[in-house]
């Protein structure tokens, strides 16, 4: 069973986030002329980022959730899927993209937040 995002954080971005489409190309160079693309899978991952403010007992939760429940960001999760209410995305942060924050107020940081959002 696949963890879901925790309820004691936020359950959608700050106004403003980012989402895309992922390609599921595969591009071959031949020995001359143009390289040729095709499609490799229809079950292409796509990216999708945002921010968050949270209070340090957040950043808390967020840092317990991502070392301990995701196993350093290894294991896929439900989050809240931030175009359709109701509804949730199965997703993974990418290797390398670990969750980050920065203070902004005393005991308010803002939070970024990259996923791969997995078919």
């Amino acid at each position: 069973m696949v963890d879901a995002w925790p309820s004691e954080l936020p359950q959608c971005f700050i106004v403003g986030f980012n989402e895309g489409e992922g390609d599921g190309l595969i591009e071959y160079k031949p020995d001359t002329g143009p390289s040729i693309s095709r499609i490799r899978s229809s079950a292409a991952v796509r990216p999708l980022s945002g921010q968050m403010r949270l209070t340090r007992a957040q950043i808390a939760i967020l840092r317990n959730f991502y070392k301990v429940t995701l196993m350093r960001g290894a294991l896929p999760f439900e989050f809240p899927d931030p175009t359709v209410i109701g509804e949730v995305l199965l997703v993974r942060f990418p290797k390398g993209s670990q969750p980050a924050w920065q203070q902004v107020a005393g005991g308010i940081f803002r939070a970024s937040l990259n996923f791969e959002v997995l078919p």
